[in-house]
């Protein structure tokens, strides 16, 4: 599945509780790779940012930010006994496309 990773951010620090060393990189990212609105019914439409993390590992895959990526997600139960799908690698595919750029022939309003 192609996802648009939006923002990235490492994290590293020892848990007070336990003296353990948590490190991974956090994500955000959609779900659709195309950049069109995801329409639910009349009362949801729109863009749905999903979080989820990576083993600090794997942070040679992140490549560039925004981008597109391949996704290989994997089933687990959380702890509130519900089915998610957990991030488990990605892989580069592109860049986004920019949005806006700064035109430099744009005219002055005024």
């Amino acid at each position: 599945m192609k996802i648009i990773i939006l923002n990235a951010r490492k994290y590293d620090f020892i848990d007070p509780k336990t003296n353990k060393q948590i490190a991974g990189i956090k994500l955000q990212y959609l779900f659709n790779d195309d950049l069109e609105p995801v329409i639910v019914d009349s009362n949801e439409r729109g863009y749905q940012v999903a979080d989820g993390t990576l083993s600090v590992d794997k942070e040679y895959s992140v490549k560039q930010i925004p981008g597109v990526y391949e996704a290989q997600f994997i089933p687990r139960v959380n702890a509130k006994n519900q089915l998610i799908q957990k991030l488990l690698n990605i892989d580069f595919v592109c860049s986004v496309p920019e949005l806006f750029k700064a035109s430099s022939s744009a005219k002055k309003i005024g």
